[in-house]
């Protein structure tokens, strides 16, 4: 889920030589050894998805040995896939891949990065892509304080109706279909004590979301978004503290969050560390003369 970014992210068409310099091994690789955070991270991560397929009608979460599979049944790819954080047979991955294929929406496989080279095969013999990007997860301990929001720049939780459709509106706004917005924030996600919504505004007007969702030992950073006009003024940065201390406002103090590449930079000046690594698949851009059934690809907007 986000970014990582769990409807639409900040971190998209970043300087080709800001992409060039992370993606050439660059520090976003280096892992803090701590066995203990990486597994407080991957259970938030699983979780986050838990949680949203609890509140979303077409959600289903199955299990095929160590691969956790799941579907929200929205035309995103990182809404619906199978993820791997501990040892697993490949047969089992085959199965959870062979389930979520047969749904027939866009997906994405995620794999703990020391589990990839003897798993890599199953995603890749079934056409999916590895992606350049090593996806981080990240955590924040006791970190510094928030610093007040830049000029400009305010966030409010999501309250009531009103709030709650001005954040399917933002989200309408970048991309996502009405449909979508309504299925992917039911008031039940408002309502739920575990999960804190956030819309930052710019001057007055709404120009960024966060998500905060709580699990049994840490609190996760999620859907973290900005429009393309009000980048650069800090209302990611607001957005993303928001939902820390959200968190922390739990009792957690323990914070995470997934990076993609042009977000990493901003989460490391905040404190957050990459303790564990993911390694991504997506299905191959179907030729479009292809007419045999297979991995279903997505349109540019659900990347």
């Amino acid at each position: 889920m986000a970014s990582p970014k769990l409807a639409f992210s900040p971190h998209q068409n970043p300087a080709p030589d800001a992409v060039d310099r992370r993606l050439s091994g660059g520090d976003h690789r280096a892992v803090e050894a701590d066995s203990d955070l990486a597994a407080i991270a991957e259970r938030n991560y699983v979780g986050a998805y838990r949680k949203l397929v609890e509140h979303i009608p077409a959600g289903s979460i199955r299990l095929f040995g160590a691969v956790t599979a799941f579907t929200t049944g929205l035309p995103i790819g990182i809404f619906n896939g199978c993820i791997v954080v501990e040892p697993a047979n490949a047969s089992d991955l085959a199965a959870s891949l062979q389930w979520v294929v047969g749904l027939d929406v866009p997906y994405r496989v995620w794999i703990r990065e020391e589990l990839a080279s003897g798993l890599a095969a199953v995603p890749i013999g079934l056409g999916l892509e590895r992606e350049a990007w090593l996806f981080p997860g990240m955590v924040l301990r006791s970190g510094p304080q928030p610093p007040p929001p830049a000029p400009g720049v305010t966030v409010r939780s999501v309250e009531g109706r009103q709030a709650l459709e001005e954040h399917r509106e933002l989200h309408i706004s970048k991309g996502m279909s009405a449909e979508s917005a309504m299925r992917m924030f039911p008031a039940s996600l408002v309502a739920d004590p575990d999960v804190r919504l956030f819309t930052a505004h710019l001057d007055g007007r709404p120009a960024g979301t966060s998500l905060a969702i709580r699990t049994a030992d840490a609190a996760g950073v999620y859907n973290v978004g900005t429009l393309p006009d009000a980048r650069r003024r800090g209302v990611g940065t607001a957005a993303t503290w928001a939902a820390v201390v959200a968190g922390r406002a739990w009792g957690r103090d323990t914070i995470v969050l997934q990076s993609s590449e042009i977000g990493f930079s901003l989460y490391r000046a905040m404190g957050f560390r990459t303790v564990v690594n993911w390694v991504t698949f997506r299905p191959a851009p179907t030729p479009p003369t292809q007419t045999s059934r297979g991995p279903r690809p997505e349109s540019p907007r659900s990347a």
